[in-house]
């Protein structure tokens, strides 16, 4: 499975149309965030493929100021509970090393993903990376107190013995958002 994370500029009055509407043609589930206390906003389609994903990132419908788009495979999916009202959206640009990208993969899949899993709140998590190793986690949560608790358990953790912190700098930014809109793919892929 593969995703596109399409950014736009979220209109000062109340959003009128959900912009993954005109967006998501044959997508297989869409996610529209709009940031809290901030202007942009985010809608995060799945697709079959990287071909449709690639055709999808060419997408412009009017009536929304549309800022960049990213194309990204699918690396892990984390269930979680299905009533996302909030997302944590986690960036880390590229171009990343391969040592660099791994490095960051495992310490999500196993020292984050199981110090929040068993939060109450917590959502699904998409890992997304790109063709030039650039990691996007989109990370769902019932509350902001969800995410806050998510963070807070995430910075408890230790260091696995064979993690080395110089690759592991952090993420560029992270982005909080309301859930606008849901509908997730019914497969959510390999865990």
């Amino acid at each position: 499975m593969h995703a596109t994370v399409h950014q736009f500029r979220v209109p000062l009055g109340p959003l009128d149309a959900d912009p993954a509407a005109d967006l998501a043609g044959d997508a297989l589930g869409t996610c529209t965030l709009s940031q809290v206390g901030g202007l942009a906003g985010a809608v995060v389609a799945f697709w079959p493929d990287a071909a449709t994903a690639g055709e999808a990132a060419a997408r412009r419908p009017a009536g929304t100021r549309w800022l960049d788009t990213g194309v990204y495979r699918v690396a892990e999916v984390h269930p979680g509970d299905p009533a996302a009202a909030f997302a944590q959206v986690t960036w880390f640009d590229g171009p990343r090393g391969a040592d660099q990208s791994a490095a960051e993969l495992r310490a999500g899949r196993e020292r984050i993903e199981p110090a929040v899993r068993d939060l109450d709140g917590v959502g699904t998590t998409y890992v997304l990376i790109a063709e030039d190793r650039a990691l996007v986690v989109v990370s769902l949560a019932t509350s902001i107190e969800t995410i806050e608790a998510m963070q807070a358990a995430i910075m408890r953790t230790d260091l696995l013995p064979d993690e080395d912190a110089a690759l592991l700098p952090g993420p560029d930014r992270v982005d909080l958002h309301r859930v606008l809109h849901a509908t997730l793919p019914a497969k959510a892929g390999a865990r």
